[in-house]
């Protein structure tokens, strides 16, 4: 399924949208603020989480200082959890919050509050966007970060209980799916509505790591499509780890696009497996490529994702803190060398 193209300006929903003629781009839908970043511009963690001006600013960086064609907000995964009742870590200046209490107990029904939209964290996020598309317009795409249904309900319940529902309690889990799933589509479409321009999804917990093949495709798919019917605007799907075995049955999701994780899953087994059925996005390792290594490492490896044909260029996952600037801008580089390549034939 493809969304109407709302910006013939903006490259990132050009591809998204199969329009490919100027090449490839370097933009991702994962968090990418380093310390570097904080120190330069005075802006930090934790206050980036909860003040709409301080979190636009600070994720815009990765587009003035460094040059991607995408800025992503917000900078952690527990916006939802949170304001359905996670008891979560605040974070300091150099880890964001993290969930720490599951909201419900094992038997519990998932209770979403009719006013829940007013509750934690949204509003931040939902004021962030719209402070970056009146700074930004329609030069860079917005990604706005939510997590998947699958991780939802792990942070609600606590993963390990919820992969046991896999095999011991199918009905539970597709039940907490289901009602999971309906409610962060009405959150993608009210992102949508402030300005986002894509919906970043990560579902983490639906790694191929922690989940298998065969109930992937039973459990997982099937909420995707669901998603995919009601929400409005166009859907990167990230999914840490280990996915080669859900290539096949992926772009039966209905989603635009694909970002995941090398080396774990190689650009030219995706392409391989998706064909043109999806974008691909990704996938420069983290750590051993943009934390440890040099930038003439990075440039390596970029031009091996671009040769192989990823679409857009970006991170593997969420890079750590500490990454250097210089390793991200030769992201950037590495995308203006493949684009003159194949300018110059």
């Amino acid at each position: 399924m493809k969304t109407q193209l709302q910006n013939l300006g903006n490259q990132v929903l050009q591809i998204i949208n199969g329009q490919r003629a100027e090449g490839p781009v370097c933009a991702s839908p994962l968090v990418t603020v380093t310390l570097s970043q904080m120190k330069v511009s005075g802006l930090y963690y934790p206050t980036a989480h909860e003040d709409p001006p301080t979190m636009a600013r600070l994720a815009s960086l990765i587009h003035t200082s460094v040059g991607f064609d995408g800025i992503r907000v917000p900078f952690d995964l527990c916006v939802e959890a949170e304001a359905l009742g996670c008891k979560v870590r605040k974070g300091d200046k150099e880890s964001p919050p993290m969930v720490v209490e599951p909201a419900f107990k094992e038997k519990e029904a998932i209770k979403i509050p009719g006013d829940v939209f007013e509750k934690g964290r949204f509003h931040v996020v939902f004021e962030a966007i719209r402070i970056l598309k009146i700074e930004f317009g329609s030069r860079v795409s917005v990604f706005a970060g939510m997590v998947g249904p699958l991780t939802l309900i792990g942070s609600l319940y606590d993963a390990a209980k919820v992969m046991r529902w896999a095999i011991k309690d199918p009905e539970r889990m597709r039940g907490n799916l289901d009602k999971a799933a309906g409610f962060l589509a009405e959150y993608a479409n009210r992102l949508l509505e402030a300005g986002a321009d894509v919906i970043s999804m990560l579902d983490p917990t639906a790694s191929g790591d922690l989940l298998s093949q065969k109930h992937f495709e039973r459990d997982i798919i099937p909420v995707y499509q669901k998603m995919r019917k009601q929400i409005k605007g166009p859907i990167v799907l990230h999914i840490c780890g280990r996915t080669t075995n859900f290539l096949d049955s992926l772009p039966e999701s209905g989603f635009e696009a694909f970002s995941f994780e090398g080396p774990k899953v190689s650009v030219k087994t995706a392409r391989e497996k998706i064909r043109d059925r999806m974008i691909l996005v990704g996938n420069v390792p983290t750590y051993d490529v943009l934390l440890f290594g040099t930038p003439e490492r990075v440039r390596e490896e970029s031009l091996k994702a671009l040769e192989e044909g990823i679409d857009i260029l970006a991170p593997a996952c969420g890079i750590p803190i500490q990454t250097p600037v210089e390793n991200l801008r030769t992201m950037v580089e590495a995308v203006e060398e493949f684009r003159m390549r194949i300018k110059n034939g």
